[in-house]
Order: structure tokens, then sequence, then C-alpha cells
């Protein structure tokens, strides 16, 4: 009896070690401070599992300019990838809407990068989903505006765009090298 309470014992610990694995994407800003690392530590077994769900759900294109742009930028903090059940809780668009969809966010709790790019299935779909980005985006810059100044002026220079059935929105100081990838990506 101890043999197998102790065997289970270790496979749930070596669980709970794997569940807490960061995603190594890019490097964490080392002036990070141990506040901001205690908050983002519990974030970051959901983000990771998060990460692991949205590798099956993006599909080609977008998933495709998205992996171009990790491949050509660099990123304040450590990301992770969207998954539709995080898209629908953060944005309020639902899988019904998106054909497709492919993004990331900086999930360090600091830095406000992120990238979101879908394929609505309807013109109708366009339109709301791009009104709930936009809803979103002006919510971000209401909650962080008092607080860094340069993060609130990389909102501000962000934009929601639509090309056809295609909605994007970036939110990073390479803004326009990331939409130049993704046009280039959409067109191809």
């Amino acid at each position: 009896m101890k043999k197998i309470f102790i065997a289970l014992t270790a496979a749930a610990l070596a669980l709970t070690l794997c569940a807490c694995g960061g995603n190594s994407n890019n490097s964490s800003n080392s002036s990070t401070n141990n506040s901001t690392q205690a908050s983002t530590a519990s974030t970051a077994s959901a983000a990771s599992q998060e990460s692991a769900a949205s590798a099956t759900e993006g599909t080609a294109k977008l998933q495709g300019a998205l992996d171009k742009v990790k491949a050509q930028v660099t990123f304040p903090g450590e990301t992770a990838d969207y998954s539709a059940k995080r898209i629908q809780r953060t944005f309020g668009i639902t899988e019904e809407q998106m054909e497709e969809f492919a993004g990331l966010y900086c999930n360090d709790g600091v830095t406000q990068d992120q990238i979101i790019y879908i394929k609505a299935k309807s013109d109708a779909d366009v339109k709301d989903i791009q009104d709930k980005l936009k809803a979103n985006l002006d919510s971000i810059y209401n909650v962080i505006k008092n607080y860094t100044p340069e993060q609130v002026e990389m909102i501000q220079k962000a934009t929601v765009d639509t090309e056809g059935l295609y909605v994007s929105l970036v939110i990073s100081n390479d803004a326009e090298k990331i939409k130049e990838i993704f046009n280039e990506s959409i067109k191809g």
C-alpha cells in the first residue's frame, strides 16, 4: 500500500511540475520585479495549457503569419498563444464567428503587447469582431493610462484593421513590421 501511495504521490508531483513549466518563446525582461514575477507565476500554468490547445485550433494562413512574426520580432516579455477559449473570454468573440484565428499576448502582467488575427465567417461577423476588439483596446487603455507612459503610447497607436473578412489588432512597438507580415500572408 505504501509503495502505491508513494508512486501516486510522485506521479502527482511530476504532473504539477510539468503544468508549471513556462513558455520559452522569448526571454523575460530582466528588470521585472519580484512582485510581478509572483503574480505571473499563477498565470503561467493556464497560459501554457491554452498555448498548447491553440496550436491545434489555429489554421494554416494566419498561424503561418504569426509564426513569421515570432521569427522576426522580439517581444519584451514571455508570450503565450491565444486559444479560442481565451479569445472568447477576453474579447467576447465566439468560435462560430471565426473561420480561423491566430494570436499571441505577453503574459508577464506588465507589457500589453499582443497580436490577434481573425478571419471572420461573414461580413456581419467582421463588424462585430472589429467592435469587440476596439472595445477591448479602449478597456486596456483605461486600465493602464495612469501607470506606464510607454505602454500607453503604444496602445494609443494601436488600431483594429480589416481587409475583407480578415480583422487584426496589433499592440506592439513593432506594429508596422507585424502588420506588413500579416498583409503579405493574407495576400499570398
